[in-house]
């Protein structure tokens, strides 16, 4: 049908050339997904038919032929077969295949048994960051939809997890710069581990995309769903809630604590030279706070004048004393908790600086927070929980410095971390 001189296309075809082009714009974008796809995953794959399989490298077997899988690196030095047999490790543990998380994060601790563990670990952890997450990577790799098929797109989504959950550096400039490649790599050992923990069964996709998930909703926290990141099987002290306080989107909580044993030793005061014999060797010494935990840890795993382990408890303390010390403390079990029951507990080694302490029933303002229990982080928390109490009219504070509860260890990711800061109330 002709129209007429004059006449304009009629309502029908313009609705029709409409529909046409978002149809045309559509497929033209499938086919350049499409595309990227294939790109990315034919620049990160190579395989290669071969029937032996060696120690350096990954097959797929299948009857008596296997499938090489061959990882081609950019931008990066020579690494030696056992850095490339780590590397392949990760990218699997990133992957499809959640169990070579627990492998790798096996080899890791066999390193640390050698004569130079922590430097071999530390060496081991700043090669698989410099050629994995914190390698040069195309910008493709952002698209989350191509994690499924490629390999850089899982080291950008790992990149992504790690800026969400590598604690921030307190201090000058000069410590940040030194002690962040060590937080981070902190934060890769922490989610290793998160993989060989976390429920993937229900998972279709790639692991790294699950626990980047998990880090963005971390930030969205409820204090019922904190209290869940509660370790399970550790002794705790007991407590009775008396009341709850909102301040803003917090939730202060007054409990009045039952009696309970610890012990302690200071944070601030150099370790003795003989405390080498009483302290546990820990994987890695430069956690702050170490030696610390290292003199409780060595006290409560058998290193006292019984010879006599221990269970462990949690949370760890971290409390303020007089003329500005601090000291942690680790809660002893409960079977040294009722009054004189502590004078049966093992006596610290000497020279160990660990002491014992009955800790009397108490009142006390609780705040519970997750993430990291940096030094920024702890004086917000601080600062928070000492205003709620300057509008409470039942509660007043005693004490003018809070005390830190973490009930996690280091190597917990922030998704999963309980902490705590509270401070001795009295009724008004």
């Amino acid at each position: 049908m002709f129209l007429s001189v004059g006449q304009g296309p009629s309502p029908a075809s313009l609705y029709f050339q409409k529909d046409m082009n978002i149809f045309v714009g559509y497929l033209l974008l499938a086919c350049c997904h499409t595309a990227i796809a294939f790109v990315a995953t034919a620049t990160d794959f190579r395989f290669i038919i071969c029937r032996k399989e060696t120690n350096a490298n990954r097959f797929f077997s299948k009857g008596t032929t296997a499938i090489h899988v061959s990882f081609q690196e950019r931008n990066s030095e020579p690494k030696s077969s056992v850095d490339n047999e780590f590397i392949i490790l990760l990218n699997d543990a990133i992957g499809f295949n959640v169990s070579a998380a627990g492998t790798l994060l096996s080899k890791l601790d066999d390193m640390r048994d050698n004569d130079k563990p922590q430097q071999d670990a530390e060496s081991l952890l700043t090669t698989l960051l410099a050629n994995g997450p914190d390698s040069s990577l195309p910008f493709w790799a952002k698209s989350k939809r191509l994690a499924r098929f490629s390999r850089r797109a899982r080291l950008a989504s790992l990149k992504r997890t790690l800026d969400l959950t590598t604690p921030k550096t307190d201090g000058d400039n000069k410590n940040k710069d030194q002690r962040q490649p060590f937080r981070r790599s902190r934060a890769l050992v922490a989610l290793l581990r998160s993989l060989t923990s976390e429920d993937m069964s229900n998972t279709t996709g790639p692991a790294i995309l699950t626990l980047e998930k998990k880090a963005r909703q971390a930030s969205r926290e409820r204090a019922m769903d904190i209290r869940k990141r509660m370790p399970e099987g550790l002794e705790t002290p007991e407590y009775d809630l008396l009341a709850e306080r909102k301040f803003g989107r917090r939730t202060v909580e007054i409990r009045r604590y039952k009696p309970y044993s610890v012990c302690a030793v200071s944070m601030t005061k150099p370790r003795p030279v003989e405390s080498r014999e009483s302290d546990a060797k820990l994987q890695m010494p430069e956690v702050k706070g170490a030696s610390s935990f290292g003199a409780l840890a060595g006290y409560l795993f058998g290193k006292n004048d019984q010879s006599t382990a221990m269970k462990m408890t949690t949370p760890v303390f971290t409390s303020p004393i007089e003329n500005g010390d601090r000291e942690m403390e680790f809660v002893l079990p409960s079977g040294y908790w009722a009054p004189g029951k502590l004078d049966s507990a093992p006596k610290p080694l000497s020279g160990s600086g660990v002491v014992l302490k009955q800790r009397e029933s108490e009142d006390r303002a609780v705040l519970m927070f997750g993430g990291y229990a940096t030094k920024a982080e702890v004086d917000k928390r601080k600062k928070e929980l000492m205003d709620s109490l300057k509008y409470d009219s039942q509660w007043k504070a005693v004490d003018k410095e809070a005390t830190l509860a973490q009930y996690n260890d280091p190597f917990t990711v922030p998704w999963r971390r309980l902490n705590e800061v509270s401070i001795k109330v009295v009724k008004m």
